[in-house]
């Protein structure tokens, strides 16, 4: 899978994690789990770091990552996976090439396909502690 972090440029990540969010806030079953967010500028800024690093650039926050346990706090469900899904290629597709969105949306099929699995084996962490996408190293 190539990287694709570099081709689309820092600044673009984040504007297309800026539009899906505010989209995502808006819709009828995501908003909800994402209700629990109180600092929107703070979970953007992670969040466009978590998919900067994903599409293969170059760390620049000190944050670990834990997947699975900030979804398993927020209420992830299978059906919440789907329409996030959808929702997030909608955004992509919207925002950038054809090629840079399907290398994207790619990348976010198999997070969610790996979410799914968990949950639908029981391996799906309990929830524990308040909602945030990263904790500091």
């Amino acid at each position: 899978m190539r990287d694709i972090a570099l081709e689309i440029g820092r600044e673009r990540v984040g504007q297309v994690v800026d539009e899906f969010y505010r989209q995502v806030r808006r819709h009828p079953t995501l908003a909800g789990p994402f209700a629990r967010v109180d600092d929107w500028p703070a979970h953007l800024e992670r969040l466009t770091h978590f998919w900067w690093v994903t599409l293969g650039g170059e760390r620049y926050l000190d944050y670990r990552y834990a997947v699975p346990a900030r979804h398993a706090e927020a209420g992830f469900t299978p059906a919440l996976l789907h329409d996030w899904l959808a929702l997030f290629r909608q955004v992509v597709r919207a925002q950038l090439a054809p090629e840079q969105a399907g290398a994207w949306i790619t990348r976010a099929e198999r997070i969610g396909e790996s979410l799914r699995l968990m949950h639908e084996l029981g391996h799906f962490p309990a929830p524990a502690g308040p909602s945030i996408v990263a904790i500091p190293r």
